[in-house]
């Protein structure tokens, strides 16, 4: 096991941009002929790629995590490769979606709808059994806020989380 696999800490490496796997993300659809992305374009033209994206193992390819806008931007100029942060320990659906509502909702054009979906996807994907709607979900928050003995510790901890990320 090598220093990083046992400190769990992030390797930076340049990857090749056809080893990455792009999945659904959260946010509902990058346009790519706005005028953010095209200064998105512009910037990483003139300086590069400042932030690398995030990705964690899949096989011989890498999963991204994090970045899309990055991730498609450099796909449009065409880029050999982007840097990126390999993150070992991401292996659970809703580790991915706390990473990706963690960074999007630092975003100042995070779209509320967006921002609902993710927290309900990561609400589903941390309790699988639930069957989780967007009302039972409410109706947990609600819960959460005025009766917290009425929830499990499970979902306590889960809606808890949920706040903090939001």
């Amino acid at each position: 096991m090598t220093e990083q696999e046992k400190s769990g800490s992030p390797e930076f490496m340049y990857l090749p941009l056809e080893d990455i796997i792009v999945e659904e993300q959260i946010r509902s659809g990058i346009d790519t002929e706005s005028e953010s992305f095209k200064a998105l374009m512009e910037s990483i033209k003139e300086r590069g790629v400042i932030e690398p994206i995030i990705v964690t193992p899949r096989g011989d390819k890498y999963l991204l995590v994090c970045g899309e806008r990055r991730y498609l931007a450099a796909q449009k100029l065409k880029l050999p490769a982007i840097p990126a942060l390999i993150r070992d320990t991401i292996t659970q659906k809703d580790e991915i979606l706390a990473y990706q509502l963690t960074e999007n909702l630092q975003r100042e054009d995070f779209n509320p709808m967006d921002q609902a979906k993710g927290i309900l996807s990561f609400i589903q994907a941390r309790h699988p059994d639930k069957n989780y709607d967007v009302d039972g979900v409410m109706n947990d928050f609600i819960k959460y806020d005025r009766r917290p003995d009425d929830l499990t510790q499970e979902v306590v901890e889960t809606v808890s989380t949920t706040s903090e990320i939001a």
